[in-house]
């Protein structure tokens, strides 16, 4: 198929096409060609054509295959998405299949052409091919010289030729067009011929014979038929015969005549006509043909035009080539004879160049180090800065906290009265430290435990709230979790449990049992959450020389050291050995495959590197080495040829099988392929190869690599490829020093990603085990060597000194670690090659050996060494490396790794296999050493006291766990402590609230007793009774001695009455007093306090009973190696119960016996008022019981457990080994494996003993320590409420006294006055306890004068100046603008009431001085509104009491700023801005100098009140703080309204009918949309499904996969049934179908009536006519009564979603913005649902203005915030 659409693309387009797939899609993406295509078979025009773009670019194909998708549709070929995708995207099969049916269309072919075509094509081909392979002789063509600059045109030259081809036929088919226009044109004028018509004048008959001719021409009316010849001769003769029978008359010739006339008249004007419409013809031929010559000349010029063009392009091209051959020629002429010139000045000007250089470098490096000094100024400066400001943040947050904690302290230290108890002031601290607020957040804080139910809303601020105090009360739980965890204060064992010895045994073995328990939790996490595995090393034997050596000149040395090391089996390993080596083995494995070149100059030419060109021609040497040996040699070298390899012409692997390559294959593989490619070889691959190499070397002790590594980077994965451990990084370590470096070395450890290091975690317990990581790096290698020449070896030091200079990092690292021998050199000779071997095995013991003795007898006699004439006897002096000199001690000391400088040193680096290697006389000094050590080992050891399980030193058993059981038991210990830290955490919160409760009720009680004690009594009106009657007694028997008795005896009743008042009230406040103990508070909060602390002793009995399980379960497994079967469980404490259940004795609901006895205990207590201590507290007994319960359950299970132990021992002790017969085949593996069992689970039990105990004894501390401290607490409870009962009865006893003396004061009084027989005119008092005479005490409070509002009116308007000042000070509070309410009222509560003590005066008028500082809250609340933060600028510019401008003025203004704003930034000057007209000048007199002078310093105040930096401010800020209404949705309006700089309709009356409108034209644009969609995809569909079964495709099945679903097809079929079947049917031609939609949709257009049935498409227009007439009958009703409503340009009705969320978070930031506790604030979810609700009315998710603020939900808002409404300050101010 391929073929045949290369050939017909290539015969339609005249131009080869390529078809490889990527080329072939690039090409065709664009559509270009496909409307080339298109245009030869005449299906679009060339104004069509030069619509198609040739570009690649996206947006070019995109619109291509717009236009392209059109007019494939005209010709029935339609793209679905996908198709269309794919063809952008230029995918091969997709466009292959798009041409597929090009073909079949274009070219008017089925299905069956196109196969009868390609088999045509297949057997023509099969035909041809007589033989499967075709020999002949191939010619060799000699390339012709060509010059290079002619290369391109004869590439060309076939185009070349095909473009002079196109243009003469062009020419050809030019002239023809032409001949065949000009015989055109002469034929035309031919034809033309006058066109005007002859119309012979016949004479005028009468009136009457005319009427007559006419009556006889219908009677006898003239017949036109189709006669014979015959017929016409018999008439004629007919004719001739009548006439000589008639008579001739005037009258018939007239009539003849007349007939004849009208004749011809007929005959001319069809003439007439017949002329007049070829002359219509010939000029509209004329038109057609001068129309057609126009388009063919200008297509014509086009192409010759473009033919010329190429033609003189390339003749242009050819001249410029030869003149560019002419030039070149010259040039070389010229360019030899300047060559000498230029040589002298270029060296000349190189000259100039260094010392311009030079200078230029001295210059540069002054301006760098200056600009470096600047840069470290300004760096430390800015440092500095933020240093500062660091500590001013941590110092101002330090100081807030400890501001509240001392307010808290005054506030508790007042309500108390008494010192606060150390438990309140605990908590704070920990607050404090945890840098959690001091005060609750939630007030009640039990609020926070309360149940919300499912119907009852809470609102996000109420939910933010709850969740702060719930993060607060998690950090205080956590925080005495901590505290009871770890002992520490207030749970310090040392204060709470008397007598207590932290020495004690029971401390020490909780501690060991602790950590028992935390290796067996570690082991389990361990186990079920793994750690990463370690890097693996080189499977490399323990080699006991591993030996690096550097700086060895001649490769034949090292033959030489070969032969010396061969006694000590050590093998040098040369790098192009190793890498020839595996190159080999890819070459011998691949034999039979593939045929492998190790041409190493290919190699050599590919390389472009200097060292890998050297790297090479030493691999070459070693190759042709290793080719001039015998085949033996070789094949030992190479190793043994596979088995499968057989020397035939069969290959060993088919080709289509992967090739199973041995690792030093492979890894010559890969070199080959890298040296091939002319890469070079990486660090990584040469280190694989090292170790690969070595792994195939047989019979070897040791190696050593020869000139490798050559830089740290190569050593460091030298040494990671062998030992697993990477050294540091070369950044990571500080090469200052010698001792740095080595402190860094050992302090690196390398970080690995471990996924479960957060959970491989317990907060209970501690991992004991040491960890892995803690070894520092050491190197694998045992020595490293570096070869220095030096011209004369004398003049250098003994030491060599390394530094940066002299040395490499290489050298100083392992240096640092111990194993460089480095040493100078002149010349290498025996001796020296000798010590480097010596160096190489770690012969470094003193007194030195022999070589013969090391090597072998005279083997450096024998050994064949390359001689020098110039050796000098001090050639060689070895000089061992210390790092900058320093001496041995200090290296010592310094570092672990120091083996250098000192030959006695030097035994240190001895590994075992040598010194089994070395004769017995050489090693019996080390022995003997070895010998000592370990005696004096020995006797250290027995002194040593036994290490109990537990310890530091103990090894812990280690014996498998199957690996089912241990993640599941990691799983129970997780859940355990979990539960375990919860369950304890809550049992403190609990505990917590009830302690926080004792102020509170203390202070309700003190206030409750203080109103009973001080109620209104009716003394004061016995008094004024008593007053009265003796007042108006007469004057003259006042003195009357029986008179004056009377009124004693009076006197003394009235004393007797007050004092039986004074009794009743002591009795009725002691009655309440009583009444409030009574009520039980106490008692049952001491009821619940008692069972939290028993809810926290269960929870620890439960642990212990837990951890039991769990260590009972781990040993078990590890020992028996299967899961216990034996289960523990735990008991339940007793607690306290108000209510007694069915099980007791008493009724169901009744108070419980238990219960009822310790409230009448701590009853009659506090009846009595005795203090309530450990003696005689009613719950210790409860406590008590319950402690010695849970101690004794505690106990009982480790008996229990001990005794399971001993049985386990027993057995365990029992495995005795057998010892090995010689008959028996018992391995010695099997004897080991028992004796480590026994040896382990012997470990085992010591630690599950242990373990045990440990945790009885930490049980049985905590249960202690939980039961001292519920003492402290409910002591600490109880007492503070005794206390509170003690001072109320001191008060009524208090009270009482007082009302007792002031009633014997005033019984003095009276006596008195009766005794003196005196009126008593002053005011007598008795109230409360207190009794007054006061003659100037008003009996009521005279009515308050109402303030004179013109008076407030006066000296309510502020100072500029006041103003100013208050703008200073608030900047200092808020600088940004927003400022906290509470912090701006307690701000105005100093500025009113304390600001006149500043010299310049006080910040307020005299009006704001009456407020009370009480009122100053309400104030702002009236002002701002429910916000937890206001814009102070709002405040200053009601102050200021200037008028508010109207949306005009403000529109006014902003265009006037940005006129002059030019750039945008919603800035202006100074200038500016005081220059420009506002608003409110117009209020101020001009004639009047002050009001002048205020205006000119209200526009000063007003820019500075916004100015963003020196004498610039943002004017927008300014018109928004101005945007305001006495309607807040008015004033919300027009901030929307500068917002987008235009008038916006915002009352839903004024513009509803508009919005209506609009919001239905949306839906119904909406609507006419989804329909569209709707029919669009039925009639492509169905139209898919005509082509398909009218059309045979290319394959079935791939069109049977792009078939609609039938579910459409169904669709279909229902909306059209009919028509359906009709076109299914059919397989007529396509334009008959083309001809019904033109005429359907012509019918459509003709019976529409109304614009809106354009938008329907045709399956809706049936439901649409129906519709229509229905919405015309209406709109003729309304047309007679009401008008369209029609949209006003100049007012903006709906706005975006932007504007009204800037204009939000600009305006409103602590609704929208800040609050930084929460993330989403409440406001900000209501306002989203609106908007949500909202941007469905619009088609671009705009907001109808008047719908949004007409919400019920924003209107809530705005009223709510304040902020766009007026508010008049001094109606505020005269309100309060």
């Amino acid at each position: 198929m391929s073929e045949i659409l290369k050939e017909w693309l290539t015969q339609r387009l005249q131009r080869s096409i390529k078809w490889d797939a990527e080329e072939f899609g690039d090409m065709m993406k664009n559509g270009y060609i496909i409307a080339e295509v298109l245009r030869s078979y005449h299906v679009i025009t060339d104004e069509k054509f030069y619509v198609v773009r040739t570009g690649n670019h996206n947006e070019d194909i995109k619109n291509n295959w717009r236009v392209l998708a059109i007019w494939l549709r005209d010709i029935e070929i339609n793209l679905s998405d996908t198709d269309l995708n794919n063809v952008m995207e230029g995918r091969g099969s997709t466009l292959l299949k798009l041409f597929y049916q090009l073909f079949l269309h274009l070219d008017k072919k089925d299905r069956t052409d196109f196969i009868k075509q390609e088999r045509k094509m297949v057997s023509g081909l099969v035909e041809k091919m007589t033989n499967r392979f075709k020999i002949g002789r191939v010619a060799e063509e000699k390339e012709p010289i060509v010059d290079d600059l002619s290369k391109p045109l004869l590439d060309e030259r076939q185009f070349i030729e095909w473009q002079r081809k196109k243009t003469e036929e062009v020419k050809e088919t030019y002239e023809y067009m032409r001949h065949k226009y000009c015989k055109t044109l002469a034929r035309i004028n031919e034809s033309q011929t006058p066109l005007r018509p002859s119309s012979p004048q016949a004479r005028k008959l009468p009136e009457k014979d005319k009427k007559a001719m006419d009556n006889f021409g219908l009677r006898y009316p003239c017949t036109f038929k189709n006669y014979t010849y015959e017929q016409l001769l018999a008439l004629e003769e007919k004719s001739v015969e009548r006439k000589k029978t008639l008579a001739d008359s005037e009258w018939s010739n007239k009539y003849l005549n007349n007939l004849h006339v009208k004749m011809n008249k007929k005959s001319d004007s069809e003439e007439f006509q017949r002329r007049l419409s070829n002359a219509v013809t010939s000029s509209m031929w004329d038109m057609t043909v001068a129309e057609e010559e126009c388009n063919l000349d200008t297509e014509l010029t086009k192409k010759v035009m473009k033919l010329s063009q190429f033609e003189k392009q390339m003749c242009t091209q050819i001249m410029e080539t030869k003149q560019q051959a002419r030039n070149l020629v010259k040039n070389r002429i010229q360019g030899e004879k300047e060559f000498a010139e230029q040589r002298a000045q270029q060296f000349d000007q190189f000259l100039d160049n260094i010392k311009e250089e030079i200078n230029l470098g001295l210059v540069e490096i002054d301006f760098e180090k200056a600009r470096q000094n600047t840069l470290h100024k300004k760096l430390y400066a800015e440092k500095m800065k933020r240093k500062r400001q660091h500590y001013y943040e941590i110092c101002y947050e330090t100081t807030l906290s400890l501001v509240d904690y001392a307010t808290k302290f005054a506030y508790f230290k007042r309500l108390i009265g008494d010192d606060i108890p150390e438990h309140f002031i605990h908590e704070w601290k920990m607050l404090y430290f945890k840098k959690q607020p001091v005060f609750d957040i939630l007030d009640p804080m039990e609020n926070v435990l309360k149940e919300r139910e499912e119907d009852e809303e809470v609102s996000p601020q109420e939910e933010e709230i709850i969740r702060l105090e719930l993060d607060r009360q998690d950090t205080l739980n956590k925080g005495e979790f901590e505290e009871y965890h770890n002992y520490t204060d207030p749970w310090n064992l040392d204060f709470l449990i008397p007598n207590f010895n932290p020495e004690s045994d029971e401390r020490k073995y909780e501690k060991l049992g602790i950590h028992i328990l935390g290796h067996v939790v570690y082991t389990l996490l361990e186990m079920k959450y793994p750690y990463p595995p370690p890097r693996p090393t080189a499977d490399l034997p323990d080699f006991s020389a591993k030996a690096l050596l550097r700086g060895l000149p001649d490769r034949s040395i090292t033959v030489a050291m070969q032969s010396l090391l061969n006694s000590r089996k050590i093998h040098v390993v040369r790098l192009e050995t190793a890498i020839n080596f595996c190159l080999r083995k890819f070459k011998l494995e691949m034999i039979g495959c593939t045929d492998i070149d190790l041409s190493f100059d290919k190699f050599m030419v590919n390389t472009q590197d200097d060292d890998e060109k050297e790297l090479i021609r030493l691999m070459k040497v070693e190759d042709d080495i290793l080719n001039k040996s015998n085949e033996a040699n070789f094949l030992a070298i190479s190793g043994p040829i596979p088995a499968n390899v057989k020397q035939t012409q069969t290959p060993k692997t088919i080709p289509e099988e992967e090739i199973t390559l041995s690792i030093a294959a492979d890894l010559g593989r890969y070199a080959y392929e890298s040296l091939y490619s002319g890469d070079s070889l990486t660090d990584h691959l040469l280190a694989a190869i090292i170790v690969e190499y070595l792994r195939n070397q047989q019979d070897i002790d040791g190696f050593v690599i020869i000139n490798y590594p050559n830089s740290y980077r190569e050593a460091q994965i030298l040494e990671e490829t062998f030992s697993g451990r990477a050294p540091p990084d070369e950044e990571e370590l500080n090469d200052t020093d010698d001792i740095y470096l080595e402190e860094s070395i050992s302090k690196h450890r390398k970080i690995e990603k471990d996924p479960y290091i957060d959970v491989r975690f317990s907060k209970l317990v501690s991992d004991p085990h040491k960890k892995k990581t803690d070894k520092p790096f050491e190197s694998y290698f045992s020595s490293y060597l570096r070869l220095k020449e030096t011209e004369d070896i004398l003049q250098e030091l003994v030491v060599w000194d390394l530094t940066k200079d002299n040395s490499e990092f290489i050298d100083r690292f392992y240096a640092t670690l111990g194993i460089n021998y480095s040493m100078y050199y002149e010349i290498i000779d025996k001796e020296l090659l000798a010590q480097i071997c010596k160096y190489i095995i770690g012969d470094l013991s003193m007194p030195l050996q022999s070589c013969d003795r090391l090597f072998g007898e005279n083997i450096l006699s024998l050994l064949d060494f390359p001689t020098s004439d110039d050796k000098r006897t001090k050639s060689k002096i070895v000089k061992p490396e210390v790092s900058n000199g320093r001496s041995k001690d200090k290296l010592r000391r310094g570092s672990k790794m120091s083996r250098l400088s000192l030959s006695n040193d030097l035994e240190i680096i001895k590994e075992p296999e040598v010194l089994e290697t070395v004769p017995d006389e050489i090693v019996s000094v080390p022995e003997q050493v070895m010998e000592e050590e370990n005696i004096s080992n020995s006797t250290i050891s027995f002194d040593e006291v036994k290490v109990l399980a537990g310890e530091e030193d103990w090894v812990y058993g280690d014996l498998p766990i199957p690996e089912t059981i241990g993640p599941a038991l990691a799983t129970c210990w997780e859940g355990i402590e979990k539960g375990y830290i919860h369950d304890m955490e809550q049992l403190f919160f609990a505990k917590r609230l009830q302690m926080n409760c004792v102020i509170p009720y203390t202070r309700f009680i003190k206030d409750k007793m203080e109103q009973i004690i001080t109620l209104p009594s009716c003394k004061q009106d016995l008094v004024n009774a008593f007053q009265k009657e003796y007042n108006d007694f007469e004057n003259d028997w006042r003195d009357i001695n029986l008179t004056k008795n009377e009124w004693h005896c009076r006197v003394k009743e009235l004393q007797n009455r007050l004092y039986n008042i004074c009794d009743e009230r002591k009795l009725n406040a002691q009655n309440h007093r009583q009444a409030l103990i009574n009520d039980n508070w106490t008692m049952e909060e001491l009821t619940t306090m008692a069972n939290t602390y028993i809810s926290c002793l269960q929870t620890e009995l439960n642990r212990a009973v837990l951890t039991f399980q769990t260590l009972h379960d781990f040993y078990f497994a590890m020992i028996k190696r299967s899961p216990p079967n034996e289960r523990l469980s735990s008991k339940e404490l007793f607690k306290i119960f108000k209510e007694s259940d069915e099980a007791s004795g008493s009724k169901k609901g009744g108070e419980d016996k238990l219960y009822r006895q310790l409230k009448n205990t701590f009853l009659d207590l506090q009846t009595k008022n005795i203090e309530i201590d450990f003696s005689n507290n009613p719950f210790n007994a409860v406590i008590e019981n319950n402690v010695k319960f849970a101690l004794k359950v505690i106990k009982d299970i480790n008996d229990s457990y001990r005794s399971l132990i001993s049985r386990e021992y027993t057995e365990i002790a029992r495995i005795v080994p057998a010892a090995k017969r010689k008959d028996e085949s018992t391995s010695e593996e099997s004897i080991n494996v028992e004796e480590i069992f026994k040896l382990n689970a012997l470990k085992c039990i010591e630690e599950w003993t242990m373990g045990i105990n440990g945790e009885m004894f930490r049980a049985s501390l905590r249960i202690m320590a939980l039961q001292y401290k519920c003492y402290q607490d409910m002591k600490l409870f109880n007492d503070n409420i005794y206390r509170t009962f003690i001072e109320v009865q001191n008060d009524i006893n208090n009270y009482y006294l007082n009302e007792i003396k002031s009633v014997d004061r005033l019984c003095k009084y009276l006596q008195m006055a009766v005794e003196n027989a005196k009126r008593i005119p002053e005011s007598l008092i008795l109230e409360n306890d207190t009794f007054v005479i006061d003659p100037n005490l008003l009996q009521f409070v005279p009515p308050e004068a109402p303030l004179e509002v013109c008076k407030v009116a006066e000296t309510r308007d502020f100072k500029l100046s006041q103003l100013a000042r208050l703008r200073s000070q608030l900047k200092i509070v808020a600088p940004t603008g927003i400022a906290l309410q509470q912090a701006f009222i307690y701000s105005l509560q100093d500025f009113i009431f304390y600001g006149k003590e500043s010299c310049q005066g006080p910040f307020f008028p005299d009006t704001w001085k009456r407020l009370d500082p009480e009122q100053i809250p309400k104030l702002v609340y009236s002002i701002f509104g429910e916000t937890a933060y206001i814009d102070w600028r709002d405040f200053l510019i009601y102050c200021l009491d200037i008028r508010y401008p109207t949306i005009d003025e403000l529109l006014q203004i902003r265009k006037a700023f940005r006129c002059k704003d030019l750039e945008s930034l919603e800035l202006i000057s100074r200038d500016n801005f005081m220059n420009e007209v506002l608003w409110f000048e117009d209020d101020f007199d001009p004639d009047d100098k002050n009001e002048q002078l205020r205006k000119n310093l209200v526009k000063h105040f007003l820019f500075e009140l916004f100015e963003t930096s020196e004498d610039v401010m943002n004017y927008s800020a300014f018109l928004l703080a101005f945007c305001k209404s006495t309607n807040c949705i008015e004033g919300f309006a027009t901030v929307l309204s500068m917002a987008v700089g235009k008038k916006i309709c915002y009352i839903l009356e004024e513009c509803e009918d508009v919005v209506c409108k609009l919001i239905k034209l949306k839906k119904y644009r909406d609507d006419c949309l989804a329909c569209a969609h709707k029919c669009t995809q039925q009639f492509l569909d169905k139209v898919i499904t005509n082509v398909v079964n009218t059309c045979e495709g290319t394959t079935i099945v791939e069109l049977e996969y792009t078939e609609p679903a039938p579910e459409t097809d169904k669709k279909g079929k229902k909306g059209k049934g009919g028509k359906a079947k009709k076109i299914e049917s059919t397989h007529s031609a396509r334009v008959p179908k083309l001809q019904k939609s033109i005429t359907s949709r012509s019918k459509l257009t003709q019976s529409a009536t109304d614009v809106k049935t354009t938008y329907i498409c045709r399956p809706c227009e049936e439901e649409t006519e129906l519709v229509e007439e229905k919405v015309e009958e209406k709109e003729v009703v309304e047309e007679e009564h009401k008008s369209e409503p029609q949209e006003d340009p100049n007012i903006l009705y709906a706005v975006s979603q932007s504007v009204i969320w800037n204009v939000l978070n600009i305006c409103l930031p602590w609704h929208f913005l800040l609050l930084p506790e929460e993330k989403v604030t409440p406001y900000l979810q209501e306002v989203t649902s609106v908007m949500k609700r909202l941007e469905k009315d619009t088609d671009n998710n705009d907001i109808y203005v008047c719908k949004f603020v007409s919400d019920p939900q924003i209107c809530k808002i705005l009223h709510k915030v304040k902020k766009f409404a007026i508010v008049n300050l001094a109606e505020e101010i005269q309100n309060l």
